[in-house]
């Protein structure tokens, strides 16, 4: 009872229950000595019991419930960007889904990308992309359990740059930033060759492949549906999630062309199921509006239902910060480390160009 403060039963209401309780207890001691007297071998004498009158659960389970809503609230407010693992990519116990319309939202986009400057690339230069990665596997200060069992496969985390050939022809590089800090400052790093690139099959693996991609919003429609000619999509909930997770591959991973950007942009807006989420962050600590879908991700999750994807957009300017995934359902045992609002995984695209050489910035 001491847990439970005065003014959350009525005023005189813990003297009665007090009283009652003493009364409650008093009467098993006397029962429990007067069996002592009668008899030589006397019974084992059990626990005073609390017998909680009936008037008194309502009350106590609404204190109780306040109580266990109020701490559940005060924890999640204080979990921000810096909170350490399963970090929140915002204050998403004020999970601000917007009122927004995606198909809006993207049309302007799609105007802003359209916009845009690509001077003219030559086969011998380079994609230059820095990204920064979070993956909540990888977080250094992540705590399990003793016996709780994690597999060790490795996921992006920190700071990367690379320098992709534009042609696919040349090596390139991948620059990996052990302390996190990329070309704004001094840090140790990995370095590490990129092949040269064959064709990919499914999603485009350099410049040239993305150069190859439809610049109309019906051919980019198809395209991320994987539709032959006359073919109609299927209107499975699997393809829509698979076609919005070739919108956020292709968005985090190559340079696009003002021209396909703006009709992957529209296509994207054709995919069922999409919302917008305001207040969305990146890997980065970067603030805008997020296209988000339900069920999507660019990584495996725990639970990959419990889970969306965040597409985000600097609201000012239109331009493409990176993608979330964000958890939308709570732990399910104590071994499940993420709860509902961290973030499972982030990319944040700090920079992205053509250069003439590996190794050099835009």
């Amino acid at each position: 009872m001491s847990t439970i403060p005065e003014k959350d039963l009525p005023p005189g209401r813990h003297r009665v229950l007090r009283e009652h309780l003493m009364r409650e207890i008093t009467n098993e001691m006397s029962e429990a000595n007067e069996a002592n007297e009668a008899d030589v071998t006397p019974p084992p004498v059990r626990p005073p019991l609390w017998r909680r009158p009936a008037f008194v659960a309502p009350a106590l389970a609404g204190a109780l419930s306040v109580a266990v809503v109020l701490g559940v609230t005060v924890t999640r407010d204080a979990t921000g960007p810096s909170a350490g693992p399963g970090t929140a990519s915002s204050d998403r116990a004020h999970d601000t889904m917007s009122r927004q319309s995606p198909v809006e939202l993207l049309e302007r986009i799609a105007r802003a990308a359209e916009k845009g400057r690509l001077s003219r690339v030559r086969d011998n230069q380079f994609v230059y992309s820095e990204v920064e990665n979070y993956h909540w596997k990888m977080d250094p200060g992540l705590r399990f359990p003793d016996d709780c069992a994690m597999t060790a496969e490795g996921h992006p985390y920190g700071v990367e740059q690379s320098w992709k050939s534009v042609d696919g022809q040349s090596e390139g590089l991948r620059r990996e930033h052990v302390d996190g800090k990329g070309s704004g400052g001094d840090s140790d790093y990995v370095e590490n060759t990129i092949a040269r690139q064959l064709p990919g099959k499914t999603m485009p693996e350099y410049f040239r492949q993305v150069e190859n991609l439809p610049t109309d919003p019906e051919g980019m429609y198809r395209w991320l549906y994987g539709l032959e000619p006359g073919e109609r999509a299927s209107g499975k909930r699997g393809d829509d999630v698979d076609a919005y997770e070739k919108v956020a591959t292709l968005l985090t991973s190559q340079l696009l062309p003002p021209k396909t950007a703006a009709a992957l942009y529209r296509a994207a807006a054709r995919i069922p199921g999409l919302f917008v989420v305001d207040d969305a962050r990146d890997a980065a600590g970067r603030q805008g509006v997020a296209v988000a879908m339900k069920g999507a991700s660019l990584s495996w999750t725990p639970d990959r239902v419990g889970a969306r994807s965040e597409l985000i957009f600097d609201e000012k300017t239109d331009k493409f910060l990176g993608e979330s995934t964000v958890r939308i359902t709570g732990p399910k045992n104590e071994c499940d480390v993420l709860d509902k609002g961290d973030l499972v995984e982030s990319v944040a695209v700090v920079d992205r160009g053509i250069v003439d050489e590996t190794g050099r910035l835009p």
